[in-house]
């Protein structure tokens, strides 16, 4: 029996998901582009227009990275907005980058005092903290990797949270170990703990479903990059594009616009000829780039779902 914590599960995937990428500066041609956006696009008032204006014509998802500032944005939408109402999160966890400086530095033990103080409650912290010292001292990948999952889903606890994402990093650096229980581990403990399914994301889509197939393991829905000029489709567009005939599961493409290197409308035909890709990550961060968007997507074909996660202004 699926044991439920107190989370608000949306059991559906939206129709058009916004992803947090402008709002953290990430842009993935040019540093010095995400720098230029830095004071427009990841000011949280913009952010909350953007969201707002999303909302308002029926963007009702958003993918987040578990970014150090999302529970900053989050507390400020609580208590500015009633968008955690609105909207169904949609996470991409573990933040790799976050954790590596922060072990290196401290330790593990000091970097879970520090992320669970004040998020929750003592009992929790002693819990969290017993199995990750455990973890640590038996050097069991696996309670360690359960632990990270829940202290990233624990900032967002009074959200609506749907799919959760493993991140391409852990998700390739598990494939190229070979690592079948991660996955398993992954996928066994979100519906056992949390009641949602898990999703994959990955910069080698080729492999992962080869894998996948190989290990006798399902995974409804992947997330990887697909674009006209192949831009992260490894090992290649060819291979990329065959593998999506295989696969049985919703493809979430993501680079669409090639890091901001093709126009919409180049774009979308691209996708728009793949006939299984049902789903697309694009990029908005501002409003008025979130209106010119939608005025383009909302004039294809109703059948194409819209996750936005980019950031070309």
């Amino acid at each position: 029996m699926v044991k439920q914590r107190r989370w608000n599960i949306s059991t559906k995937i939206d129709s058009i998901l916004l992803g947090d990428n402008p709002f953290f500066g990430v842009d993935h041609l040019s540093r010095e582009n995400a720098r230029a956006k830095k004071n427009v696009s990841q000011d949280f008032n913009n952010i909350i227009d953007v969201i707002k204006f999303s909302s308002h014509v029926g963007v009702d998802g958003m993918v987040v990275s578990t970014h150090p500032r999302l529970k900053d944005l989050l507390d400020h939408m609580a208590t500015t907005t009633d968008l955690l109402n609105k909207i169904t999160l949609h996470p991409i966890i573990p933040y790799i980058q976050g954790y590596v400086l922060k072990i290196n530095e401290k330790g593990i033990i000091k970097v879970l005092m520090d992320i669970l103080n004040p998020p929750t409650s003592l009992q929790n912290r002693i819990k969290i903290i017993t199995k990750g010292s455990i973890g640590a001292i038996r050097k069991d990948i696996f309670e360690l990797f359960e632990l990270f999952v829940d202290l990233e889903l624990l900032q967002l606890r009074e959200a609506k949270i749907n799919t959760v994402f493993l991140h391409d990093v852990f998700t390739d650096l598990a494939l190229s170990l070979n690592l079948k229980s991660i996955f398993k581990s992954f996928q066994e403990h979100l519906r056992e703990e949390y009641g949602v399914e898990a999703g994959l994301v990955t910069k080698n889509f080729p492999l992962l479903v080869d894998r996948l197939e190989e290990w006798n393991l399902t995974f409804s829905t992947i997330m990887t990059s697909f674009n006209r000029v192949g831009f992260q489709m490894n090992p290649s567009k060819r291979s990329c594009e065959h593998s999506l005939l295989k696969y049985d599961g919703k493809v979430i493409a993501m680079s669409v616009l090639a890091g901001g290197f093709l126009e919409p409308n180049e774009a979308y035909s691209y996708i728009l000829s793949q006939p299984k890709i049902r789903s697309v990550v694009i990029g908005v961060s501002s409003v008025l780039h979130a209106k010119k968007t939608f005025e383009i997507a909302f004039l294809l074909p109703c059948t194409l779902i819209f996750i936005v996660s980019s950031t070309k202004l």
